[in-house]
């Protein structure tokens, strides 16, 4: 805070007051690109990632982690729900030797008027044991997002923003926990978990467009193929960590309230009012007379476990570290620790404690020290 203040003052002068929420957006994307450069600037490395570059990124995550196979397939028209005008939906066939077919992902990824207007992870039909037989019901999903919008494109390249490529595999992360798991009850598979754990697997999907290994098989130059630098690499990932902590600051913000208004104190005051107290207590800017959370569509899915959002980047850091980042491979694309994360974790949903997978993944109880680590 102190360093935003410190820029605001040189951009407004000695007089300029106090960081406002506004303030917060704009200084620390400006502090960013000064500091880092060519990585703090989304415009500079945006021609680096592509849809496809993720798509192809995509199916070496999974062919090395797991050995499966990610086929795309032609649409019947019959599975199409968009318009004949918009940019198609892609859909994919998961495999592996063994365990033959898994299931299948649809990818909506584009705008188009009318659309579901955010990021979310879709379960078109969990997976199940079927009754009296040995079938098993295979899962359908579908990642719907709004990236690259049709003015931003290049030919038939859809560009993205380094921010778009990690929604992107935050989706893909809750695709695989629905497609990988083997439930006997539909109502376990997958995602259908406990609140404050389901988004363990996008989080941990999202530190692979971090890590230099794996950034250096999607970041390449849509036009003349050229990877992306080391030194862009470099400052994208310093990049990551400047002002995190206020960010995890906002998030308890955000799970508190939550908490409050389905809490025993709900109705005692107005939400706008314990939004107020909530970012004064805390002390992260607030704008008076503003009612941002009415906005706030998580409100209505989490409904008091709003918290799991960022408890949940807890054991995603933790498995970073220890299993595919510093601990026991040093290898992002290790498959001994990805069968362990499959078998071990993806593969139960919501049937098993997590306590337990995380336990049997990790070799040890959870630890929050990976997490502090990521922010400091």
């Amino acid at each position: 805070m102190e360093l935003l203040s410190l820029a605001k003052k040189q951009v407004e002068g000695a007089d300029a007051g106090r960081i406002e929420a506004w303030d917060v957006p704009f200084y620390t994307g400006a502090l960013k690109a000064k500091s880092n450069g060519e990585g703090g600037d989304a415009n500079e490395i945006g021609g680096y990632f592509t849809v496809d570059s993720c798509l192809d990124g995509m199916k070496i995550l999974v062919r090395d982690l797991f050995g499966i196979q990610m086929t795309e397939q032609d649409l019947t028209a019959e599975e199409r729900w968009d318009g004949p005008d918009s940019q198609p939906i892609r859909k994919f066939q998961l495999s592996h030797e063994e365990e033959g077919s898994l299931g299948i992902l649809y990818m909506d990824l584009h705008p188009r008027e009318g659309k579901y207007a955010h990021a979310a992870h879709f379960t078109v039909r969990c997976g199940c044991q079927m009754r009296n037989s040995s079938e098993y019901q295979q899962p359908i999903v579908a990642l719907v997002c709004n990236l690259s919008p049709a003015y931003a494109n290049v030919g038939s390249t859809c560009l993205l923003s380094h921010s778009e490529c990690e929604t992107l595999y935050h989706e893909l992360g809750h695709a695989l926990h629905s497609l990988l798991s083997r439930t006997v009850f539909q109502h376990l598979s997958g995602t259908r978990a406990a609140m404050d754990f389901i988004e363990t697997p996008s989080h941990l999907f999202e530190s692979y467009v971090w890590d230099p290994t794996f950034l250096n098989f999607i970041g390449k130059h849509y036009s003349t193929g050229e990877h992306i630098s080391e030194q862009a690499v470099s400052s994208l990932i310093a990049s990551r960590n400047a002002f995190r902590a206020l960010e995890v600051q906002t998030q308890i913000v955000y799970s508190r309230f939550d908490q409050e208004i389905f809490g025993p104190r709900a109705g005692q005051a107005s939400t706008t009012d314990v939004f107020a107290r909530l970012h004064k207590e805390h002390a992260v800017p607030y704008a008076p007379g503003t009612h941002w959370h009415s906005r706030f569509g998580h409100l209505v899915t989490y409904g008091s476990g709003y918290y799991g959002y960022l408890y949940s980047q807890v054991f995603a850091a933790d498995i970073w570290t220890t299993c595919f980042s510093d601990g026991r491979s040093a290898n992002p694309l290790s498959s001994t620790e990805g069968k362990k994360l499959w078998k071990g974790l993806l593969r139960h949903g919501g049937a098993k404690d997590p306590n337990t997978m995380l336990s049997t993944v990790l070799g040890r109880e959870p630890s929050v020290d990976s997490f502090f680590q990521s922010i400091s």
